[in-house]
């Protein structure tokens, strides 16, 4: 059985101080009054995981070599299946990244 999970992480600069105003001398308001968190889009990450995997990932199928997986891990699980004779694996794979707008992340109205 696979089990899919998605999440979701937003692209995000260093906070960037917001200016405030110095009205005179005698009495000086700081400079600075606060930060604000720039964003710039989201990543949404799609990672599947399995209990009962029989064959890996090839390394074409990952980025680097022009494959749609960012990551893959993989446990052994049974060296020898009884029905089969083959190793079971534990496995999780990621796909690589989606760029998505920062409204398109679920729940982000309620922030």
């Amino acid at each position: 059985m696979v089990t899919r999970t998605t999440s979701y992480r937003l692209r995000a600069g260093a906070p960037a101080p917001v200016k405030g105003d110095c009205t005179s001398l005698e009495a000086p308001a700081p400079a600075t009054i606060s930060f604000v968190l720039q964003t710039f889009k989201a990543e949404k990450q799609v990672t599947d995981t399995c209990e009962d995997k029989e064959q890996l990932l090839c390394s074409t199928d990952m980025t680097g070599l022009g494959g749609n997986f960012r990551s893959a891990s993989y446990t052994a699980q049974r060296f020898l299946d009884p029905d089969t004779g083959e190793i079971i694996f534990q496995a999780t794979e990621a796909l690589r990244e989606e760029f998505i707008e920062e409204d398109e992340v679920p729940g982000v109205n309620n922030l």
